[in-house]
């Protein structure tokens, strides 16, 4: 039994040592697959269609069926009065006629065609269906929004991580250069304050440590949160390096037409515009007749089925045609085609200015993607910079030509330029990322040039 509980303890830290691991386009799947942002626009969508079926209906005949039950206090008659005053012989006529029961039940079923109504109904169910394809072109620009977030959530945690190995690299270098400083003040090389601002910088690097191991597990949180992981603390084996991807990009140009021809919201206003004309159509229709078949079957009687009846009709059917025509409404009519025609103009204005909008975020994208790799050459030769005087600061303070203040000034400098570095490289990932949502694209390969040079810095 022992052998059996030492086995299973084997096997779970064993399972907890090998995390999962997790890719960048892995993150993004998970996150397309159960973000409810995503599936909240699958039933915006789903709604739409019912929406466009609802409007069908109004096209096809409507069966109703009317039921109605009265109990009349008294029997219902009619009064009758003869003059028999000039006839030669007096003739008894009774003044009330009985006219029915106690209960008078009626029932009917109608069916109503809207034959033509001046394009109205006809109207309403193509601007439902072109709907459809602005809610599908909704579900993609969410898709667009969750794959970002999933991206910028991945790489967060990846610069978290970095942050956090700088700050522990600081505090191992800064309790080494304490320990030099004491082993010297114990020999009289150097003065007591040299191990004091050895202290103070050693504390300072902790508590930077400390804010970074609560930063990546605040970065961890929230991209557990993106992916909807069920574990919230669950760690991950991130495959996906903070390094340069690409460094060539599509010009400007292609990124332009790029962004106009697959950004969903352009898409989406592009079938709001149709839907505005559309919506004038509708409000013409009033200037023709309405026409209406109708037919209707119907009963009337004194029991429950309304199928026995001594005084009208038990039974009857009808067909007809209702022609409904508005003549005059104070020009209301004319009022509603200005409206119309005025928010058509108004959404295409709106797409004109969305349009603009999309070209003005693409080109801060890519602006941002070409800032951030100068950023990054810049950074990685002024790490090796920082390294090298790191060095020769140490070596000439084992020597006693400079002060520990200058120790820790160069290893304060280092540390800041590995992080900028770091931050150089997150910026430029998070820049490729914006300029593949600024074009409306999932694939952030799509704005590279094929066969651009791959790099494998960090």
């Amino acid at each position: 039994m022992r052998w059996i509980i030492v086995l299973l303890s084997i096997l779970f830290i064993a399972s907890a040592a090998f995390s999962q691991e997790l890719t960048v386009e892995e993150a993004v799947r998970l996150a397309l697959g159960r973000n409810p942002i995503v599936k909240e626009a699958l039933h915006g969508l789903n709604a739409q269609k019912y929406r466009e079926k609802h409007a069908f209906t109004k096209l096809l005949p409507q069966i109703t069926f009317d039921y109605t039950y009265t109990h009349l206090k008294e029997e219902p008659y009619s009064r009758f009065h003869f003059d028999t005053s000039n006839l030669p012989f007096p003739i008894n006529f009774p003044n009330k006629v009985k006219v029915g029961e106690h209960q008078d039940v009626k029932w009917d079923i109608q069916a109503t065609w809207p034959i033509f109504t001046g394009f109205y109904l006809e109207t309403l169910r193509k601007i439902e269906k072109v709907g459809i394809d602005v809610y599908k072109f909704k579900r993609k620009a969410s898709d667009i929004s969750v794959a970002y977030a999933a991206r910028v959530a991945y790489y967060s945690v990846l610069m978290a991580q970095r942050s956090l190995d700088t700050a522990e690299e600081s505090v191992r270098q800064l309790k080494a250069h304490l320990k030099d400083a004491e082993s010297l003040y114990k020999n009289g090389l150097v003065p007591y304050n040299d191990v004091l601002k050895a202290k103070v910088a050693l504390a300072r690097a902790v508590e930077i440590e400390t804010r970074a191991r609560e930063a990546l597990e605040t970065a961890w949180v929230n991209l557990n949160l993106v992916i909807k992981s069920d574990n919230l603390f669950t760690h991950y084996e991130l495959k996906s390096p903070l390094s340069i991807i690409n460094t060539r990009l599509l010009s400007l140009p292609e990124l332009y037409r790029l962004s106009l021809s697959e950004r969903p919201d352009i898409k989406a206003m592009e079938r709001g515009v149709e839907q505005a004309r559309l919506g004038v159509k509708v409000a013409k229709s009033r200037y023709y007749p309405w026409i209406t078949l109708f037919s209707r079957y119907e009963q009337h009687g004194d029991n429950l089925l309304a199928n026995n009846n001594d005084y009208t009709n038990r039974e009857n059917f009808a067909v007809g045609v209702k022609v409904n025509f508005l003549i005059f409404d104070w020009f209301g009519r004319k009022y509603q085609v200005h409206e119309a025609r005025s928010t058509s103009l108004m959404w295409e204005s709106k797409l004109e200015e969305l349009k603009d909008q999309t070209r003005l975020e693409v080109q801060k994208a890519y602006a941002s993607v070409k800032v951030a790799l100068k950023n990054i050459s810049t950074a990685k030769a002024a790490v090796a910079h920082a390294r090298e005087d790191l060095r020769i600061t140490r070596l000439q303070y084992s020597q006693h030509i400079v002060s520990s203040s200058d120790v820790i000034d160069s290893e304060e400098a280092y540390i800041e330029a590995r992080n900028n570095y770091n931050e150089a490289l997150y910026q430029y990932h998070i820049a490729l990322s914006e300029l593949a949502r600024a074009c409306g694209l999932i694939d952030i390969k799509r704005v590279l040039c094929k066969g651009g040079k791959e790099n494998g810095q960090g």
